[in-house]
């Protein structure tokens, strides 16, 4: 083979794997190509919120009874504060799921926006005259908040709105008009340590040692003979003076006007209505979402 038959079987050679070069894609040896689990995961990831308040390690987020209970007036979650400091809790946002959960219409899925509540201010005790005073909700160091979707529906003999448990909180819970879901704290003043019932006659504090905390005895009841006794006290008849001292100390009225200042008065647990008519929080496939007031996510809870 001559110089020149070299030189054309070079050239040819060339042309050749110039014309390979333009008729292969670009980086086809580099593509990766993904699995379909791979696909899901980065959804997944994708809908994963991230909380972004400076407030995500302090407050933690409870489903309560949400999953299970159905009507607004009992259904409620919790939030605690688990941090080191106060944390002021007023306009914060609370964001059910149901955006992100198809419903079946006339055959078509639909999707309707989130419903969203936010939480208000609330008042120091229940006014037994109904002249509330609110004030912005701030949970304490280990304290927390019962977040109730409804309200209590039966305003009478007090009108309740949100507020914070106390001493005199039990005295509530005892009356028959209402029903708080989970139940207030019982730790009233204990009746025999009223100030006072040392100087009542013996049969009355008798009868007052005898007596539970958190109730609020019955009056004007009837005798064992079945008579209208005016002077008995959950049919036992006593001393006028005793039944006058027992219905200005034991009764919710009385313990807050006797104890409102005592320096162990206030409990741990706020009670909060956000006032909704409906269930916020459905039974499965639900996310419950805590936003601060900025709007930035606090915290979640999925189910």
């Amino acid at each position: 083979m001559g110089k020149s038959d070299g030189m054309l079987e070079g050239i040819i050679i060339l042309i050749v794997l110039i014309i390979i070069m333009i008729i292969t894609p670009k980086g086809t040896s580099n593509i990766a190509t993904k699995s379909p689990q791979s696909d899901t995961q980065s959804s997944s990831a994708e809908k994963t919120p991230t909380p972004t308040s400076p407030y995500k390690q302090s407050i933690s987020l409870s489903t309560g009874n949400a999953p299970y209970a159905y009507q607004s007036y009992e259904e409620y979650i919790t939030i605690d504060n688990v941090g080191s400091g106060p944390i002021d809790i007023t306009n914060w946002q609370l964001k059910n799921g149901k955006g992100e959960r198809a419903y079946s219409q006339g055959g078509n899925l639909q999707y309707y926006p989130s419903d969203v509540a936010i939480i208000g201010q609330a008042t120091s005790f229940v006014s037994p005259t109904g002249s509330n005073s609110f004030k912005d909700i701030v949970l304490q160091q280990g304290e927390s908040a019962v977040i109730t979707t409804g309200s209590v529906s039966n305003q009478s003999p007090y009108k309740i709105v949100s507020f914070k448990e106390n001493i005199c909180s039990g005295y509530l819970d005892d009356l028959p008009e209402y029903t708080f879901t989970p139940p207030l704290s019982t730790n009233c003043p204990r009746p025999k340590n009223e100030p006072g019932v040392e100087l009542l006659d013996s049969e009355c504090r008798t009868f007052i040692e005898n007596m539970s905390s958190c109730r609020t005895p019955k009056f004007n009841t009837v005798d064992e003979n079945g008579d209208i006794c005016y002077n008995c006290v959950n049919s036992k008849p006593l001393s006028s003076s005793c039944v006058d001292f027992i219905k200005n100390h034991f009764n919710y009225s009385s313990c807050i006007a006797n104890h409102k200042n005592d320096s162990d008065f206030s409990g741990r647990t706020w009670r909060i209505f956000l006032g909704k008519g409906w269930e916020m929080w459905a039974e499965k496939y639900e996310k419950i979402e805590l936003f601060d007031q900025l709007g930035r996510l606090v915290n979640y809870r999925s189910y």
